[in-house]
């Protein structure tokens, strides 16, 4: 019975406590055997044991697994919204008025360059050359931090 069940575990303490809950069942139930189907009987019974052990492992690895996911996913959103938050605290205090207004309608309204500018009675190049010079001064100031 021990060699079966190490057999499927590859396990050897598994396999033990595989062979003592089938013997702890069988005296819990008083089951009483027949002599020319014991044999067979128990190894059907370790067999059982081990595929429940198995499938409580795979429930058990896969919950760990999604857990796992699920905190990193929490991780990266949480880095996420701090680096956005730390993102819209420097553009609204170190911006012109004007490039802010620009960065707003472009980035968090969507609006298409030529549509910006149309907005703001402005010239498209005047939009493209504030993207430019907000986000040149942007990645300056992310450098300067993350170093």
């Amino acid at each position: 019975m021990y060699h079966l069940a190490f057999s499927i575990l590859y396990d050897e303490d598994e396999s033990k406590d595989v062979v003592s809950e089938v013997f702890a069942y069988l005296l819990k139930k008083d089951v009483v055997l027949r002599a020319e189907t014991a044999e067979q009987f128990l190894l059907t019974s370790v067999r059982n044991q081990c595929c429940d052990v198995l499938r409580k492992k795979q429930v058990r690895e896969r919950f760990f697994r999604l857990f796992s996911e699920e905190m990193l996913q929490q991780t990266v959103i949480i880095d996420d919204m701090q680096r956005m938050e730390e993102l819209l605290r420097y553009v609204d205090g170190h911006l012109p008025p004007l490039s802010l207004q620009i960065l707003r309608l472009r980035y968090l309204q969507e609006m298409t360059c030529q549509e910006v500018a149309d907005t703001l009675g402005i010239s498209r190049m005047t939009v493209h050359n504030h993207l430019r010079l907000s986000i040149e001064q942007i990645r300056k100031y992310f450098k300067t931090i993350a170093i």
